[in-house]
């Protein structure tokens, strides 16, 4: 488990939607405003947790296929919907990569101390997701990495390797070696064919829907770390592959002391 005073962006909240099909499609704009309502409950009004719950300073939208309806400026119309004055940014033209580098920006803002609260919106015309963020919650975003990943069995090695710890001061000793962390993984469809290589090192993977695009890893996040959770799990690896940019994207999240 993490230090609960570590600097880096804890994750408050998660959760999504499954967008079904329908004539003429969806607008962001649309996407966005069901995202905001969020799930519905039992008494179909939206259930509890949906909606950023505090004020945000940073709103980003991450997306990989492009608007089919566009029906005005998702990021500008969500910064309006939602609590505080949030600055606000799309990012596009990264596939499966765009939701990861969303997060890679606010956790170096966050770390710069230029945010305490922020969300992420991850759009797909099959799916979306929501990830508040900040100060509080009991994750901690650990690392964010890309890699170059030609095949699928180019991942095996990041993907088992835990992040290098931060570096200790000049006058601190050397950590102890311990085992490798208890590792549970999230995985999109660009990574599906290595779950029985994952398992076999006594990892728990769950895998995104297929048809999800580039938010199926953030549309399964909330159930993987719950299962995460309850299994001990001392991180979570949330991944994806570009297939056709050859990339591996790798989020690390920590449960806190």
């Amino acid at each position: 488990m993490a230090d609960a005073t570590a600097a880096g962006l804890r994750l408050a909240g998660t959760w999504g939607l499954d967008f079904p099909a329908r004539p003429g499609g969806r607008s962001f704009v649309e996407m966005g405003g069901e995202l905001l309502a969020g799930p519905s409950g039992q008494d179909g009004r939206p259930a509890p947790g949906a909606s950023p719950p505090r004020p945000l300073d940073y709103l980003v939208v991450a997306h990989e296929a492009y608007d089919a309806t566009p029906a005005g400026l998702v990021a500008g119309y969500l910064a309006d919907a939602c609590p505080g004055d949030p600055r606000a940014f799309s990012l596009a033209d990264q596939g499966v990569g765009a939701p990861f580098s969303g997060l890679r920006i606010l956790d170096r803002i966050h770390r710069g101390g230029g945010l305490d609260d922020a969300a992420l919106f991850v759009l797909d015309p099959a799916a979306g997701a929501v990830l508040t963020l900040g100060g509080t919650g009991d994750w901690a975003l650990q690392a964010v990495a890309e890699e170059r990943a030609g095949a699928a069995a180019d991942c095996l090695p990041p993907l088992t390797a835990a992040p290098a710890p931060p570096p200790a001061p000049p006058s601190a000793p050397a950590p102890d070696r311990a085992p490798g962390p208890r590792t549970a993984y999230v995985l999109g469809e660009g990574l599906c064919d290595l779950a029985g290589a994952l398992e076999a090192t006594g990892a728990t993977v769950r895998h995104a829907t297929p048809g999800h695009g580039c938010a199926g890893v953030w549309r399964a996040l909330s159930a993987a770390l719950r299962g995460a959770a309850e299994e001990g799990a001392e991180r979570l690896v949330a991944a994806d592959r570009d297939r056709g940019l050859g990339r591996l994207h790798l989020a690390t999240f920590v449960p806190l002391l």
